[in-house]
């Protein structure tokens, strides 16, 4: 009975454990179902994420104004955004399945698979521009797409329109290479060109020339027709220098102002280099019809050569500009060629500009003074005062060295303000040493008279001095005689109605027309010395002469010639009327000591019977 009672405990406790693990079991079963519930959600909720990040990413794809495209790792398309249908002309379904090879032209889908070949290969995007027939140019990024593991199981791509950026850079870079007004090289485009020549001359053991080409008188020009006909003319030029090059592996460019560079490499011989710039002088030396205008243009050249002259750019085109101021100084219109003694000149040249500037400082200048005579060596009418120059390192200058140099900077007006009050101060002198008083010609600098303050500063000297205007002659040259400044013009006419005499030195050498002569307030035409120089034997001085006299005449002018040194000069001068002479027959510029000594000699007869007796 005992046992009876214990098997059914035995079975109670078994079935209470079977219960047990039945409940567990369905515990377990409910909470996977529970998690599997909530991760099927989850993943639902990740798939809708996907597919609403899949449909806004084709969305945001489709907007894009630009063709973006997918393709399997075989290259087939799988997708693409609708502008890249559009520029297919094509549904976006009838695309998919297709290769370039069935999209595009046989030579553009050869190098689209090379690139998708090198893209799948590198498993590196790959980003490069083309330049399409239509003038369109593009910027294509392709890059792989990769699986977790690295594999890449298909390509994609995006490619934008950069036409508008390509335009730009072409524009900024016309602006910061090509020159602005002609559209040839720039200086900051021959820099770099003829570098790179120079480092090619060098490897390859050849020559190079640099060629600097300067139009003359073109200063005068643009003040006489302004600045728009000097601007047409530097255009025209510009072009016959492009066209004459175009041919012949040769570099063209503007410098700046009216100077032009031509650059000629692989350099076989000096007589080519002759040859090509009596070329470009056949070519630009001409008429040119601007405006109605007809402008008559001559250039001078300078030549270097790499390596017979220097071995880099800056010396190179320095050396070439040297040869063009040599050029100008030795009559215009020629070809010069660097050398040695260009060289110690504008040594020299430096020497004088860094020593001018100390020179009124430490007055090293001086004035000498040439008589202007009458033909027949009886009276003197008048002297010229001529600033003299001896520096303690650089001994005598002439003139014609360090007035150029500085009528480069504002020296030239304190130079002139000092000749002016010096050549007043000085008759002033003489007339308290020996009772008389002679005008007194002084050359004016145009930056002297197109300053505002130019008539107060001459009122004011005439003024302090007590100077009478009437003793006081004004030389000018053709070119400031053509200026439109009416400011200037108003000065010499105040100048004039006080007793000043206003003189145009150098006359016959400029661009001078009637209409400036009768409008300009003129007393006397000075003829130029080249004019008068064998003037006896020159049939075509004789003419330009004659031409003068009668101009002067028919404005009621008075005519001195100057340069005259031989009897033959003076009475051909004679027999044509001219009165007054300057020259070096009467005399050479005089210290003021001596001055006096020679009106002495005229007044005593002396020349009179000189001229008389040669």
């Amino acid at each position: 009975m005992s046992i009876t009672i214990f098997d059914l405990q035995g079975y109670k406790i078994m079935s209470d454990i079977s219960v047990l693990i039945l409940s567990v079991t369905i515990l377990v079963l409910v909470l996977i179902i529970i998690i599997l519930s909530m991760s099927i959600k989850k993943q639902r909720r990740k798939l809708v994420s996907m597919s609403r990040e899949n449909s806004s990413f084709k969305t945001l794809c489709d907007l894009i104004k630009a063709p973006i495209w997918f393709k399997d790792q075989d290259f087939k398309m799988v997708w693409v955004n609708k502008f890249y249908a559009q520029m297919f002309d094509r549904s976006k379904a009838s695309i998919y399945g297709l290769t370039d090879k069935e999209l595009a032209p046989a030579k553009l889908a050869e190098g689209y698979y090379r690139d998708d070949l090198m893209v799948k290969e590198s498993k590196k995007p790959y980003v490069y521009r083309e330049n399409e027939k239509t003038g369109l140019w593009f910027e294509t990024t392709k890059f792989p797409l990769l699986e977790e593991n690295g594999n890449c199981y298909g390509l994609g791509g995006i490619a934008f329109n950069i036409t508008a950026l390509k335009k730009s850079e072409s524009l900024m870079h016309s602006v910061v290479y090509n020159d602005y007004l002609t559209g040839i090289s720039n200086r900051l485009s021959l820099s770099v060109e003829i570098t790179k020549m120079l480092t090619i001359s060098k490897e390859n053991e050849s020559q190079l020339a640099f060629i600097c080409i300067d139009l003359d008188n073109f200063k005068d020009i643009n003040e006489l027709y302004g600045h728009s006909v000097g601007n047409e003319i530097l255009k025209k030029i510009a072009q016959k220098l492009k066209k004459y090059a175009s041919d012949k592996g040769i570099l063209v460019g503007r410098f700046g102002g009216d100077e032009f560079a031509v650059v000629v490499p692989n350099l076989k011989s000096y007589d080519y280099v002759t040859n090509v710039c009596e070329d470009i002088k056949k070519h630009v030396n001409s008429i040119y019809d601007i405006f109605d205008s007809n402008v008559t243009i001559n250039i001078s050249i300078g030549v270097s050569i790499y390596p017979k002259d220097c071995d880099n750019y800056e010396d190179l085109v320095r050396q070439a500009d040297m040869s063009v101021h040599v050029a100008k100084e030795q009559g215009k219109n020629r070809i010069v060629f660097y050398d040695e003694e260009i060289g110690k000149a504008n040594f020299k040249r430096i020497k004088i500009e860094m020593n001018i500037r100390s020179a009124l400082d430490n007055e090293e200048f001086v004035l000498h003074y040439q008589p202007k005579v009458s033909v027949d060596g009886k009276s003197i009418l008048g002297f010229e005062a001529l600033i003299r120059w001896n520096n303690s390192e650089l001994g005598f200058i002439s003139p014609c060295d360090f007035i150029p140099v500085a009528e480069q900077s504002d020296l030239i007006i304190h130079i002139s303000d000092w000749v002016l009050r010096k050549a007043m101060i000085q008759n002033l002198q003489w007339n308290k040493q020996y009772g008389k008083m002679y005008p007194i010609a002084v050359n004016l600098s145009a930056k002297q008279i197109y300053r505002m303050d130019f008539l107060p500063k001459v009122l004011s000297v005439l003024e302090e001095l007590n100077y009478p205007p009437q003793y006081l002659e004004l030389e000018i040259t053709e070119s400031m005689l053509m200026s439109k400044d009416d400011a200037s013009r108003a000065s010499f006419e105040k100048l004039r109605s006080m007793g000043a005499k206003i003189t145009m030195d150098d006359f016959g050498t400029g661009y001078s027309n009637l209409s400036y002569l009768s409008n300009f307030p003129l007393d006397k035409l000075k003829i130029d010395r080249r004019f008068i120089t064998d003037i006896g034997n020159n049939k075509e001085n004789q003419q330009i002469v004659k031409a003068i006299i009668m101009l002067a005449r028919a404005f009621d002018l008075s005519l001195i010639a100057e340069g005259v040194e031989k009897i033959d000069e003076l009475q051909y001068l004679q027999s044509m009327g001219v009165d007054v002479i300057q020259g070096f027959y009467f005399a050479k510029p005089l210290a003021p000591d001596t001055v006096y000594d020679f009106v002495k000699s005229v007044e005593s007869g002396d020349w009179a019977e000189k001229v008389v007796r040669d």
